[in-house]
């Protein structure tokens, strides 16, 4: 089937959803075999402002599913636990979720899927991450990632910057890197120490300054990177970082690697959209901005269930659209799994053997690369990235790029 092709057939088939939706035409799934999803995320803690529209999603998700059928002879259910992003509270969790009868676990932040990985290994227990690091994925187990290391999203990222962004008549880039001492952090500054050393015709590397979680002051940080051209300042942190920095009259471009597009109603409410613009994002999922059937489709649920909180939403970030197409992996996995086995036989077991087959060939990936998947041996599903820029002229995060390959 050739492209042109497929990009007709996802095209209909997205133009049938949205006008089923639209209409409220949706059919009532018979009642069947219970199948519980565990999620562990957190909805209030400091990483809530991003991740609470990705918990939207997953609610609109197994909604969504039920009442389409779209596995039959199936109800899902989802049980949630909130980690207050304190890595301590990933166990209990996990133990919470599993006596409600869980056989499936969403899992959000970073440090969820590092802590609970021997567990899953052990227990031979499948948990879908929607966020990717190297510690959850090596060596291979039972965390499937639906999403990039964030070591090489920064290495990809900093690639584009060299050969698209920066002016090399002004010499070589200084970058830097600041933030919380955490697992996702600390990987994506060994991302950019490597990149740097790889290629020091590109960029000089002032160094990494972690903090320990929960600071929110950085008189010293700000002094170590002032001369830099570019600087990463990844999740919560960034607003009061970006406001001292510039506060202080120093000016950067900042850059980020997935978290400042799911942060972006907190970062214009906190800095504003002139303090902001320029910032650049790389990023697995489109946004709102593209017309693509996974985006109309993430939409028009949201349309569906939230019709009085669309636009509020939206503007809160990616976490929507780029959760219901983190999302979409896990659960395409999950029905191939059931109708493999039937319902009343799912279990773990199940859900591995259909992931480390599983590619996204369906028509709602038009407009992605193809072919993304899992092997025996590999563990994140997503193999590119594209690059959005906050403008301020647009009010908004505007895609500047197409996409990337990883760079190892």
């Amino acid at each position: 089937m050739n492209h042109s092709w497929k990009k007709a057939i996802a095209c209909v088939l997205a133009l049938a959803l949205i006008a089923t939706l639209s209409f409220g035409c949706a059919k009532k799934a018979e009642k069947g075999v219970v199948i519980t999803i565990g999620e562990l995320t957190d909805l209030t803690g400091p990483a809530s402002p991003a991740i609470r529209s990705l918990h939207y999603a997953l609610e609109d998700m197994v909604r969504y599913y039920n009442e389409e059928g779209l596995i039959p002879g199936t109800e899902l259910r989802i049980v949630s636990w909130d980690t207050q992003y304190d890595p301590s509270r990933a166990i209990p969790g996990y133990d919470w979720v599993r006596g409600k009868g869980a056989k499936l676990i969403i899992s959000v932040e970073p440090p969820t899927g590092v802590v609970l990985k021997h567990f899953a290994d052990t227990d031979q227990f499948p948990i879908a991450s929607v966020t990717t690091n190297m510690a959850m994925m090596e060596p291979p187990g039972w965390v499937f990632t639906m999403s990039s290391p964030h070591y090489n999203m920064m290495k990809t990222l900093l690639k584009w910057i060299a050969e698209e962004h920066w002016d090399q008549n002004q010499g070589i880039a200084k970058v830097g890197i600041v933030g919380w001492e955490e697992v996702v952090i600390v990987e994506t500054s060994e991302g950019m120490a490597d990149y740097c050393q790889e290629n020091q015709n590109q960029f000089d590397y002032v160094g990494a300054y972690m903090t320990p979680f929960g600071t929110w002051t950085w008189t010293a940080e700000i002094e170590k990177l002032k001369d830099c051209d570019y600087i990463c300042a990844t999740g919560i942190m960034m607003a009061d970082f970006i406001n001292q920095f510039q506060g202080r009259g120093y000016s950067a471009t900042f850059i980020d690697v997935g978290v400042a597009s799911a942060y972006r109603g907190y970062l214009v409410e906190k800095c504003g959209w002139a303090a902001l613009d320029g910032t650049l994002s790389a990023n697995v999922s489109l946004y709102r901005d593209q017309s693509t059937p996974m985006v109309e489709q993430a939409k028009a649920v949201l349309q569906r269930y939230h019709p009085g909180q669309v636009d509020a939403i939206l503007d809160e970030g990616l976490s929507y659209t780029g959760g219901w197409h983190n999302l979409t992996a896990a659960f395409e996995i999950l029905k191939q799994a059931i109708e493999e086995v039937g319902a009343e036989n799912f279990d773990g077991q199940a859900f591995y053997n259909a992931a480390v087959e599983y590619r996204t060939t369906s028509p709602i990936w038009e407009g992605y690369p193809e072919g993304w998947g899992f092997t025996e041996t590999k563990r994140y599903l997503i193999d590119d990235v594209n690059i959005y820029e906050f403008n301020a002229q647009a009010q908004d995060m505007v895609r500047i790029s197409g996409w990337l390959h990883l760079v190892e």
